[in-house]
């Protein structure tokens, strides 16, 4: 762990993996992805929950301000696809999205949108199950526009931030939405980086809002309770 810890603060990528508990293997794998100026790091212990409920769970590490939206779905697409090459035909892929994380992977899977041609792919609506999005800008953020008003040059230190802005032509309202998938949405009370009513899809499958803050959300319990609800049931009733 302090080797983690050693290579985290270097900046190096780092992607973990847990192997389910034996006790409670469910057959199943989660995919974690992190949101804006975050890493592997911070979804560590949302990995050990999920693998001592049953999962086997990957965190993948990407380094959010260097590379626009496209670029890091690209990447992570192919992280996805690695996964179903090296994982029985049978077992389901579930994804647990942060922030950033919820655009990238709706890019990553855009191929499952409504109208779209997935033949020849191996990320199929056979092999992922259900997403869960913590806190996502689907609809932009107003914290992100108004910061690239009172600061331009926030926007060449951090790529993906003019892409999330929720002005009208940011690009994150451009991105698909992969509506033959299940997806659920956990949205931030007192989410003051993105606003609930910009977290919200026409396809969302569940749609909750917790107690919760924007950063940090992943940490609290309610937060983890819901998240395994849905994956398990397609509802966070």
């Amino acid at each position: 762990m302090f080797k983690d810890l050693k290579d985290f603060f270097a900046g190096k990528r780092y992607n973990y993996y847990l192997p389910p508990a034996p006790e409670n293997d469910r057959n199943e794998i989660v995919v974690l992805i992190h949101g804006l100026i975050h890493r592997s790091f911070y979804l560590y212990s949302l990995a050990r929950f999920f693998r001592k409920a049953g999962f086997a769970v990957y965190i993948y590490d990407y380094h959010t301000s260097m590379q626009t939206i496209s670029r890091h779905a690209g990447d992570f697409k192919l992280f996805l696809e690695k996964i179903v090459r090296e994982s029985p035909p049978e077992m389901k892929i579930n994804i647990v999205t942060h922030s950033l994380g919820g655009i990238v992977t709706r890019e990553a899977l855009g191929h499952l949108a409504a109208g779209n041609d997935w033949t020849g792919e191996a990320l199929t609506p056979d092999r992922i199950k259900r997403i869960v999005m913590l806190a996502p800008p689907n609809l932009g953020s107003y914290a992100a526009k108004i910061l690239l008003k009172l600061l331009p040059v926030s926007g060449n230190l951090l790529k993906p931030l003019p892409e999330l802005s929720s002005a009208a032509g940011a690009y994150v309202h451009s991105v698909p939405v992969p509506d033959s998938v299940e997806i659920g949405i956990i949205a931030g009370k007192y989410d003051f980086e993105v606003a609930i009513c910009l977290t919200k899809l026409a396809t969302q499958k569940d749609h909750i809002i917790v107690r919760a803050e924007h950063s940090f959300m992943m940490f609290l319990p309610s937060v983890r309770r819901a998240a395994l609800r849905f994956i398990e049931t397609g509802s966070f009733k």
